[in-house]
């Protein structure tokens, strides 16, 4: 990173351009970076926290691992999205806290924050479980695919987690096959004439 900073300094500009060597690998950690970002987008899942838990606190928090410095930048997403609600998202390393008017980042995640992002129980887990189970589709599995859109470092964090590998073992012993048959056998086929005339 010191050397294309160097270069680009020195009115070298390619040194920022994916043909150029460094500008390649620049590009693919902007990239790695960018997509982490839409990570936290994609996989944090607030949980709300009950009434009585007093104003003090926020009324939806989440609990996030991500692999880059991101949470800062990626996190004012939520702002426009969850309006004049307080929220916070903790990390292992920072957390951030929205009070209805204002974001604020903490750089080191304050522990209070970490103990209540991980300990809350969300009391809709059971129906939200039972919605992932019955959408899963096992006839269209493609654990690569899958991986690519859903690392598996998230599963933990998320309600549906726990369910993924069980129903991909399902899909590979049979569902799969059974969900692909159902299909199949249910599209009018053409009819085959048992005579020679």
């Amino acid at each position: 990173m010191y050397e294309v900073l160097w270069r680009v300094s020195h009115g070298d500009r390619t040194a920022m351009l994916a043909g150029d060597k460094l500008g390649s690998e620049l590009q693919r950690r902007i990239k790695q970076v960018s997509r982490e970002a839409h990570h936290l987008h994609a996989f944090v899942r607030f949980i709300a926290l009950p009434p009585e838990a007093g104003p003090e606190l926020p009324e939806y928090v989440a609990w996030h691992e991500p692999a880059h410095d991101i949470l800062k930048s990626a996190s004012q997403h939520f702002v426009g999205r969850m309006g004049r609600h307080r929220w916070m998202i903790a990390t292992p390393l920072d957390g951030v806290y929205y009070d209805g008017e204002q974001l604020i980042h903490q750089r080191q995640c304050p522990e209070a924050w970490r103990q209540l992002a991980q300990s809350v129980e969300d009391p809709h887990s059971a129906m939200w479980l039972t919605y992932y189970s019955h959408i899963f589709n096992p006839a269209r599995l493609n654990p690569k695919v899958m991986e690519g859109h859903l690392p598996s470092r998230f599963w933990k964090n998320l309600p549906e987690g726990k369910l993924i590998p069980g129903l991909i073992s399902e899909a590979r012993t049979g569902k799969q096959k059974d969900g692909q048959a159902k299909l199949i056998g249910a599209k009018p086929g053409k009819r085959i004439s048992s005579g020679h005339g």
